[in-house]
């Protein structure tokens, strides 16, 4: 039976550590009690044998070696790691258990609201169908669980105690399956519900077939369980490792220094035997939770179970079908209407509100006239602050150290995209295909299409080192590049060098986070020397 303490800790009390601790039933002490006093006559033997059946010498030789064995215990056998994920697997699939263990009230609720009548034979048909998803559980718990076995030994025992009748059991003998036959009275059931024609529109009986299958689906979870354990070799190496582990400590934790005899170890192990009761405890909980369905303190009542299934859905569907209480006005329509409490629960103290966190901050009087504006939908308080933290920080250290490094990259090499021929274009948009060009060099061609790699792609390139940037305005040095499309002319002319400050603005680059913009520029202005067509304006 299952080991219930919620009453010994319904409140935080210095008590509360002795309600817990002094138990028997279900407690660490009733489970590793008989391996600790084991432990402890070995313990004993080992120290009677070492201090008085060796001499001297012997001893010297035996304590050089306890200590080697001592200093490498702990790693060589890591019993917290070990025991942490072990009993973590086994608590997730102790809940997934109990989670799918079986109770009868949804689907027998849904079939006293969905199969209507007072009829003898719906009655009948209501009982019926509870009586064979009950059967189905037991069927199921007396292959998995000991204690429903000793119940239900055979069929008859079935028989006798009214879960399955005898014409009932002789079809179930007679079904040709070599394999369990647990989803015969599940069939059976889906059977009546559908033959009788009590529930004529089709959502209404899916809605009942499917609290059925429920019930049937968690019947199936616990054979899953129960057919399929974790690993064997994976509780056998923690089983294991636990044991022998302290089994060397029957060596290891001897009090070697027969001089000093001042501290309790030399007479009692005291440090070893928590850690024994820890360690083994945690063991033990890993055992018991292996097989909920057995028959330790704190194991599933099933039995219980299964008589609280059968006698909560017959009532549902039978005895308590379509009753109620007369309805009479309540007490919560009065416009007065106060909760009432005991005399004595309220000169205990009420309980706390349950309100929000902020709800006791006050920003303004409920009479005050708050300003509200329209945002852009666009603007960084709806969408968000654009992560330009880090590119910020690094423009702002590079300026401080005189130096901008920045790198762009060239779209791919690919047909020449027709621009409408206006100022804007010839300004905002450089024609292409084009090659890698450079902020400082005013977006000037730093070699033509010759350097363009034969895969279509255009390397990155970086500012130079000795090229100050303002982020207002660019000296640009103009170098008129040689035409690709025209033969070189016989004299090349010294290139004409012109500085001046003036402000390029690309339509494939924009330094505004929130898109590109169009700034209002006069196109009739435009760069000296402009051989290039990229089209540069004063500003």
């Amino acid at each position: 039976m299952t080991v219930s303490y919620n009453l010994d800790v319904s409140s935080v009390s210095f008590f509360n550590f002795f309600r817990v601790l002094f138990r028997w039933r279900g407690s660490v002490w009733k489970s590793i009690w008989s391996e600790l006093m084991i432990w402890l006559i070995f313990y004993y033997m080992v120290m009677v044998t070492y201090r008085f059946a060796l001499d001297s010498e012997k001893r010297e030789e035996v304590r050089k070696y306890i200590e080697n064995l001592h200093e490498n215990l702990d790693n060589c056998v890591p019993l917290t790691f070990m025991l942490a994920f072990f009993v973590t697997v086994i608590v997730d699939r102790w809940k997934n258990i109990f989670a799918n263990i079986g109770f009868i009230e949804n689907t027998a609720l849904a079939i006293a609201t969905l199969v209507r009548g007072t009829e003898p034979e719906t009655v009948l048909t209501r009982r019926t169908i509870i009586r064979y998803l009950v059967l189905s559980q037991v069927l199921v718990f007396r292959d998995i669980s000991l204690k429903v076995r000793r119940r239900f030994p055979n069929i008859d025992s079935i028989i006798k105690s009214g879960f399955l009748q005898e014409h009932e059991a002789v079809i179930l003998e007679e079904i040709d399956c070599p394999y369990n036959k647990y989803w015969v009275p599940i069939n059976w059931a889906s059977a009546v519900l559908q033959k009788e024609g009590k529930i004529t529109a089709a959502p209404l009986f899916n809605a009942a077939w499917q609290e059925v299958k429920t019930f049937r689906s968690n019947m199936a979870i616990l054979c899953n369980f129960d057919w399929v354990p974790i690993p064997l070799a994976y509780p056998q190496v923690i089983f294991v490792a636990v044991r022998f582990y302290f089994f060397m400590c029957l060596f290891t934790r001897q009090h070697l220094d027969m001089m000093d005899k001042r501290t309790i170890d030399y007479y009692f192990p005291i440090l070893t035997v928590f850690q024994f009761i820890f360690f083994m405890g945690w063991m033990k909980v890993a055992e018991g939770l292996l097989n909920p369905l057995g028959e330790d303190d704190d194991d599933f009542e099933c039995n219980f179970l299964i008589d609280k299934n059968i006698s909560t859905g017959m009532a549902i569907v039978d005895s308590t079908y379509d009753k109620f209480p007369e309805m009479r006005p309540d007490k919560f329509a009065e416009p007065a209407f106060a909760p009432f409490y005991p005399e004595d629960v309220i000169d205990s103290g009420a309980d706390h509100a349950l309100i929000g966190s902020a709800q006791s901050v006050t920003l303004a009087d409920p009479s005050d006239q708050i300003d509200m504006m329209k945002v852009d939908i666009n603007s960084p308080i709806v969408v968000g602050k654009t992560d330009s933290t880090t590119s910020t920080f690094r423009r702002r250290l590079s300026s401080a150290f005189g130096r901008r490094t920045r790198s762009h990259s060239v779209q791919h090499l690919g047909p020449e995209k027709l621009e409408p021929d206006t100022p804007f274009s010839q300004s905002m948009a450089p024609q292409r295909p084009y090659g890698p060009f450079e902020l400082s060099n005013g977006f000037m061609s730093s070699g033509g299409f010759n350097h363009i790699s034969s895969n279509g792609h255009l390397p990155k390139l970086e500012e130079e080192e000795s090229t100050s940037v303002d982020s207002d305005a660019t000296e640009v040095n103009t170098i008129s590049p040689p035409s690709s499309h025209a033969p070189d002319p016989p004299t090349v002319p010294p290139p004409t060098t012109v500085t001046q400050p003036v402000f390029v603005v690309p339509r494939t680059i924009s330094e505004d986070t929130l898109g590109p913009t169009s700034p209002t520029l006069p196109f009739n202005q435009t760069l000296e020397n402009d051989n290039d067509g990229l089209g540069r304006m004063k500003f």
